[in-house]
């Protein structure tokens, strides 16, 4: 699993920029713009694989489950989605201990 923390700092700002470019395009106020117009802004923040499974991973372990589309953008983006499964299910422990429930059917 990946630990966030654990990553360079430089990584870390990466991550925060692509969690919101691809909120913004995935399910936000451009999720109706072209698909590859919404995978060109992801890939001037990363083309890293692991970077956008770590993102794709946080989308997946959404309790509302509603970052869908923001799952499917960073995957046509090129997410590892190992590296996304792996993330997803640390972060649904994380917010297990949390006390955050999840809805039947997802986790």
């Amino acid at each position: 699993m990946v630990h966030v923390p654990s990553l360079p700092a430089r990584d870390r700002l990466v991550l925060a920029e692509l969690s919101g470019v691809a909120g913004r395009y995935g399910a936000g106020a451009e999720r109706d713009a072209p698909r590859e117009e919404a995978i060109a802004a992801v890939h001037q923040v990363t083309t890293d694989p692991e970077l956008l499974g770590i993102q794709a991973g946080v989308a997946l372990a959404d309790p509302h489950g509603i970052s869908g589309p923001t799952v499917e953008l960073l995957q046509a983006a090129g997410a590892d989605m190992t590296v996304a499964e792996q993330h997803a299910a640390e972060v649904r422990e994380r917010l297990g201990r949390a006390g955050i429930r999840y809805d039947a059917g997802q986790a």
